[in-house]
């Protein structure tokens, strides 16, 4: 559970149809002080490492 935190529960990345890879996504979501994030990329599992 967060607590007091922000968090962005519906992302996707270049695997779907954003315009950032998994790691410039988590980066730049702690970079701005998130606490929890989820990639929600659409009917695939291809940037999974």
């Amino acid at each position: 559970m967060v607590s007091n935190g922000r968090a962005n529960l519906h992302l996707h990345t270049v695997f779907s149809d954003g315009e950032l890879a998994p790691a410039e996504v988590v980066a730049a979501h702690a970079a701005a002080g998130f606490s929890a994030i989820a990639i929600t990329d659409h009917d695939t599992l291809a940037g999974l490492d």
